[in-house]
């Protein structure tokens, strides 16, 4: 059973799912306690679209497997995604016993997890990616209350805008700056969601515009880029690194969404997207305005100041979007059929960002109806 459950997975890579499965469920022919084969099955629903389907599989292999780790932490994205958060958070927690969070040193191993203890000093620590810690930053002013005093290791390109948008905190860069720190209790940061965010009506608190750009580089990249007077589209189109391979589209799609409109295009893209903007432009006529002060994966203060110019965000689900989200600003994000969990399912808006509005596709792949919608809005909204 374990080859024919190899040659299923290789398979699903592929973007082949229905030989995956046959591969699959020929595994579990082979041996009927086969879980790994089972998981693969409703991971194959879930990239279909099926969550429903897919969360009946989990129940089953969770009541089989109490204590698996792998089996409690894939269950959690789906509990999630379904709203049972109180359920999926207690899950989420399994992610430290898997790879590749197993292999993670704490950078705080002498003190014990915070679970709510009021009145103490507590340390929040970053994990995973900048979007992730974006996301849960926004649990922070309701974390503060509950805390004597609240410091929070966050990725250093991130501590510039912290700082000035929540000064209360306490932002450290470093895990040498981290060690100086005296705290009764410690918690990684997406565990945070465990402690506040355990049902629906939590998301009520959910604070709008949590981060706040610098004023003077808002006025000076305005300057710099000569927007008076001018409708300023942000726009970004891609992730680099990422497990959902279908939620990036290429630019030269977005002339479906852009040709003929009186607009400037802001590029708030980052990596190394200069061939692609000078081949959009000759191949369009289109313009995408790069601005030469801001490095928009490294300088995240700049970025901020450079979404906050613009009326409107338009892009695919990227730190552009966490970033956007946590400024309060406008934004349409084309999203792809099968989503992380904090989208939710089915639903047009965010929970976690009130200024967000969802553009999904309405099946597998299909990026030209969220095209076509987006470009019938952003008429409505010019004219």
């Amino acid at each position: 059973p374990d080859i024919v459950n190899l040659m299923g997975t290789i398979l699903e890579k592929q973007g082949l799912y229905d030989q995956a499965k046959k591969h699959f469920l020929r595994a579990l022919e082979l041996d009927n306690n086969f879980i790994l084969a089972k998981i693969n099955i409703a991971t194959l629903y879930q990239l279909e679209g099926d969550i429903e389907k897919a969360n009946e599989i989990y129940i089953d292999i969770v009541k089989e497997q109490t204590d698996d780790p792998q089996v409690l932490y894939r269950r959690s994205a789906l509990a999630l995604k379904l709203e049972n958060f109180k359920e999926g958070w207690r899950y989420y927690e399994y992610r430290w016993k898997v790879s590749p969070l197993n292999k993670v040193i704490w950078p705080i191993q002498d003190k014990p997890l915070w679970k709510g203890e009021r009145g103490k000093r507590v340390v929040v620590w970053r994990e995973q990616g900048i979007g992730d810690q974006i996301i849960f930053l926004s649990l922070l002013p309701e974390v503060k209350e509950m805390c004597s005093k609240l410091s929070v290791y966050v990725d250093p390109r991130l501590q510039a805008l912290c700082k000035h948008t929540m000064p209360e905190i306490n932002f450290v860069k470093d895990v040498e700056e981290l060690q100086n720190i005296e705290c009764d209790y410690h918690l990684p940061i997406q565990s945070l969601g465990g402690l506040i965010r355990n049902d629906i009506s939590d998301f009520d608190r959910t604070v709008t515009g949590y981060f706040k750009a610098d004023p003077q580089r808002v006025e000076a990249i305005r300057n710099e880029l000569g927007l008076d007077g001018k409708t300023v589209i942000g726009i970004s189109w891609k992730s680099f690194k990422t497990k959902y391979k279908t939620k990036s589209v290429q630019l030269r799609d977005f002339e479906r969404i852009f040709s003929g409109l009186d607009v400037v295009l802001i590029n708030l893209q980052y990596g190394d997207v200069d061939e692609e903007i000078r081949e959009f432009k000759e191949e369009t006529g289109i313009d995408v305005v790069q601005c030469a002060s801001v490095d928009n994966r490294e300088d995240l203060d700049g970025l901020a100041a450079l979404i906050e110019v613009c009326d409107l965000v338009v892009s695919t689900s990227n730190v552009t979007i966490h970033m956007a989200g946590a400024l309060a600003k406008e934004t349409w994000v084309l999203l792809h059929y099968v989503s992380i969990y904090y989208w939710l399912v089915e639903r047009t808006d965010s929970i976690w960002y009130p200024s967000l509005t969802l553009y999904r596709q309405p099946t597998l792949d299909d990026w030209d109806s969220v095209y076509e919608s987006i470009r019938n809005d952003l008429q409505h909204k010019l004219y």
